[in-house]
């Protein structure tokens, strides 16, 4: 790499020691058993102005063994790796050799311009595999609609996901504007049930508006889902804050789970932020 600060150092080892400070000064007691920092094996190779790095979680302290890859356009799929497409690479080469949730890929610029980036991508991607970042999901509704939304609740729960509910979420004496308000600080997404009886009211106004400052704090990080049903001949009316956004009307519960599902900014699985 060059980088005069650290001209003596592979791209593993500095990544490994940036990234180690940062984890390290965020999350101090979980660092021991965080992914790179609890040891490693790396897979790593050029590709014209890039290295690439793949750590594979070893849990023994340090790196124990390391090996070289010829990098090319067949393997990657690209004939050059750009801002649009790194993190489709990235997502190949994870596919490609098996990784699993503590293992990672670091797609570096040789003039290291790109470490700053990188570094943001690993911890976002830890942060939920060392579960410090909830996998919450809110879950909007109206008060009639409840034991639909309890169903949802428990189908989530079984994947693998944290659904927000008020009755669960709020403890006895939580004043309800501010136990809301940190739900959506604390969520990845907020599903919108709009069924017939889904009113715009003040409180569903104000998780709406919620919604939307998360979503513009959080950018791809922050899914807004709408999800349309119809009873009885009936079908619900998407509140015109929401109507901006794409919405679904799912025909079944099940076809319901599956638009969630896909819309959610985090893959289940081995999970990682798309």
């Amino acid at each position: 790499m060059d980088n005069r600060n650290n001209s003596n150092k592979t791209a593993s080892q500095l990544i490994a020691q940036e990234y180690g400070k940062i984890v390290k000064g965020l999350y101090p007691t979980n660092a021991d058993r965080w992914p790179i920092l609890a040891g490693y094996n790396i897979i790593n190779g050029e590709y014209k102005e890039y290295v690439i790095v793949i750590f594979k979680d070893t849990g023994i302290n340090g790196m124990t063994a390391s090996s070289v890859v010829n990098f090319s356009e067949a393997n990657l799929g690209v004939l050059n790796i750009n801002s649009l497409n790194i993190d489709t690479v990235r997502v190949k080469l994870i596919k490609d050799y098996g990784l699993v949730s503590r293992d990672s890929v670091v797609i570096l610029r040789k003039d290291g311009s790109n470490l700053g980036s990188e570094l943001q991508q690993l911890l976002q991607r830890h942060q939920v595999v060392m579960g410090v970042v909830g996998m919450k999901i809110f879950l909007s509704h109206r008060g009639l609609d409840k034991n639909k939304i309890r169903d949802f609740k428990n189908t989530l729960e079984l994947i693998g996901f944290e659904p927000w509910l008020d009755e669960d979420a709020m403890n006895a004496g939580v004043e309800l504007e501010r136990g809301i308000k940190s739900g959506f600080t604390e969520s990845c997404a907020a599903v919108f049930f709009v069924t017939p009886n889904f009113v715009d009211e003040n409180y569903l106004s104000s998780e709406v508006n919620y919604a939307i400052a998360e979503k513009r704090k959080k950018k791809e990080k922050f899914s807004i889902i709408t999800l349309v049903f119809e009873e009885g001949g009936i079908k619900g009316t998407v509140p015109d804050l929401l109507e901006p956004y794409v919405w679904k009307e799912p025909k079944t519960d099940l076809e319901a789970i599956r638009e969630i599902i896909k819309s959610l900014p985090l893959q289940i699985g081995n999970i990682f932020y798309k």
